[in-house]
């Protein structure tokens, strides 16, 4: 019984999400409402989904029963019935209240608080505890924040009226800070990934990745190269990247010779670097184009090199560890066939979205048109063409992915809200300029470590919000520091905090998956990604980094140097490059990453030289003496 009404709840999910898709496809190609009506309606929606899925989830959880069962499915059950009155409520007065703003009936401030109290708990649950205190901080700043007795940290008093307002009563503050960002950018690009996904993504880039892995050694890391970065590059998710993609390739690794912490290192990184590419980046980047007051497009644009330097150095990585412990080629059959019938959807629908994106159309028309586009290509597909079970497959897969990613966003926007109303990152921009020195690198470097530590416990986009409002007013005090480079490097360390201890998330699911230790595989993932820890204070120096596709000679000079830095520095991690290097090699190879940075840093011509030259007579040297360590090795086992 228990799980018929869970099901039941699925399947209601499921109709509604599919009917209110159809809704955002509506208002893609036809605005037929006011926007304060429209968000609302999108507001009440997702509330009401958000419902369907969590009474499922109850229900279908197996670890919840008796008591602990019930308390659950009464307390966010309550809790979402009131988030749904709330938002009808809001719904049929949006026009309303936002003309009447900050002047609410005593009934208006009741469900003010009602609106905040719900979507605490609603968010508690998809979200944790951490996320749900640090709104919680945020409204309760903008409500006693006056109350502070240090004049630093104090705001001026709003009265009740204007503080509802900015939680987002007046329906364009707080909660429907980020709403238009999701109603009108994020939620078709989510429902065409997931269809991409449906319709044979995962087989095709794994295939890829085996199809390349004929070529290089180590070739069984290359599905997982390929296939994780390319699937994560449209889903934005480092997580539940890698168990989609992990469940295939972890035991390809394993099979081909890799140890299991180092088959779920490759897995996770490689599923990390997804949030680097675009279209999606994780969609810390719609919140930078919203902060920047920008096109989405150019964020992507700005973040494309650095992606592909992040996947350089994995691929750096895998190739060093395959050499050091012998590991070949991919030698399996690939499914070149596959590949010929599924390459067409997929590569027509992306191009498709990348093109109308370059050409500043609006996100969801990109994504509507290449939902289009996949869906007329998925007919030419042959025996590998989806059926309709598939496709609904997809939908529901991509609404159990959007529908909380909506209300992560909704959540977050009192945050953004609280920074601006009370000026909060300002002072603390004054307050640090005041306490630390002046010294950009040092600034970076502590900027760096907030945004890994902010992200430990907080989805991506949170972690980079937070340092993003705290700390980028205080990066952008230097004027070497542009707005959206300052953006971008808080970004990519909030990023890297997914395969950081002590929580490493994208780490502990890949774990799982190949049987390795937690810290095995958390300690082999930072071997990898540590020396791509360069890439964001090389375009913090080097703006040129981020002026894809109109590259200058110094910028594709710069991209080099900072590729053969990321090499150098993983030589000196694994201790490798064509024969084992002594402990006095590998620092020297260290020297190298530091030379390197000092001139990204600073460009100086004489240093560049100095470490041309030495790194030419290293890689000489290792190859000069490799037969002579060979030898060695041979003499000592005979």
């Amino acid at each position: 019984m228990r799980e018929k009404v869970g099901n039941f709840f699925g399947f209601a999910f499921l109709i509604f999400g599919i009917l209110f898709s159809f809704y955002i496809v509506a208002c893609t190609v036809a605005i037929f409402q006011d926007p304060s009506q429209h968000y609302t309606f999108f507001y009440l929606a997702i509330m009401f989904l958000t419902a369907l899925l969590t009474l499922q989830k109850i229900l279908l959880n197996h670890n919840l029963s008796g008591l602990t069962l019930w308390f659950n499915l009464i307390f966010f059950g309550s809790a979402s019935l009131v988030a749904i009155f709330v938002a009808g409520y809001l719904r049929y007065n949006a026009i309303q209240m936002t003309i009447t703003q900050p002047f609410f009936s005593g009934f208006d401030i009741v469900v003010g608080i009602l609106m905040i109290v719900s979507l605490l708990i609603i968010n508690w649950y998809h979200w944790g505890t951490l996320l749900t205190l640090m709104v919680s901080l945020a409204v309760a700043y903008v409500f006693f924040g006056h109350l502070i007795p240090y004049p630093m940290l104090s705001h001026g008093k709003f009265a009740t009226g204007f503080s509802m307002s900015y939680m987002g009563l007046d329906t364009v503050s707080g909660i429907f800070w980020f709403v238009p960002l999701a109603a009108d950018s994020i939620y078709l690009l989510i429902m065409y990934a997931a269809l991409l996904i449906g319709i044979g993504m995962l087989p095709l880039v794994i295939e890829l990745g085996k199809w390349m892995g004929q070529y290089v050694r180590g070739g069984a890391a290359f599905p997982a190269i390929v296939g994780s970065a390319l699937t994560g590059s449209v889903m934005g998710q480092a997580v539940s990247n890698t168990m989609l993609t992990g469940q295939l390739t972890i035991p390809m690794m394993k099979r081909n010779g890799f140890a299991p912490n180092f088959a779920g290192a490759i897995e996770s990184v490689a599923s990390t670097s997804g949030q680097f590419l675009p279209p999606i980046l994780g969609l810390a980047a719609f919140i930078i184009a919203a902060f920047l007051n920008i096109a989405y497009i150019e964020v992507a644009m700005a973040a494309t090199l650095p992606a592909f330097l992040f996947v350089g150095g994995v691929v750096i990585a895998v190739l060093l560890e395959a050499q050091s412990t012998g590991l070949g080629y991919w030698k399996d059959a690939v499914d070149k066939k596959r590949i010929l019938k599924l390459m067409p959807s997929f590569a027509g629908s992306f191009i498709t979205v990348l093109t109308l994106l370059l050409l500043y159309y609006p996100p969801s028309t990109a994504a509507l048109s290449g939902i289009f586009a996949m869906i007329v290509l998925s007919f030419l597909q042959g025996e590998y063409r989806p059926k309709l079970k598939t496709f609904i497959e997809g939908v529901k897969n991509g609404l159990e992915v959007v529908v909380p990613l909506s209300v992560l966003l909704i959540a977050i926007g009192p945050i953004a809200q609280m920074a601006t109303v009370t000026n909060i990152a300002g002072k603390l921009s004054s307050v640090l300029s005041h306490v630390l020195p002046p010294n950009i690198i040092l600034i970076l470097m502590g900027t760096m470590v907030v945004s890994i530590i902010m992200g430990t416990g907080l989805p991506t986009p949170v972690a980079y919000l937070v340092v993003a409002l705290t700390l980028v007013p205080f990066l952008q005090s230097f004027d070497l520091v542009v707005p959206l480079t300052a953006h971008l490097f808080c970004f990519y360390f909030a990023v890297y905090s997914t395969i950081s201890p002590p929580v490493a998330i994208s780490c502990m699911a890949a774990s799982k998956l190949s049987g390795g230790t937690f810290w095995g595989t958390a300690r082999e993932a930072l071997r990898i990604a540590l020396p791509t820890f360069l890439i964001p204070y090389a375009f913090v120096f080097n703006h040129q980094l981020l002026d894809f596709p109109r590259m200058s000679a110094k910028g594709i000079w710069i991209f080099i140097v900072t590729l053969i830095a990321m090499f150098f520095f993983s030589v000196g991690l694994f201790g490798f490059f064509r024969r084992k290097l002594l402990n006095i090699e590998r620092y020297i190879a260290l020297i190298f990453t530091g030379l390197a940075m000092v001139y990204l840093v600073n460009g100086s011509l004489a240093l560049l030289v100095i470490f041309l030259l030495s790194g030419v007579c290293f890689v000489l040297w290792a190859i000069l003496t490799e037969k002579r360590y060979k030898s060695s090795i041979i003499q000592n086992q005979t």
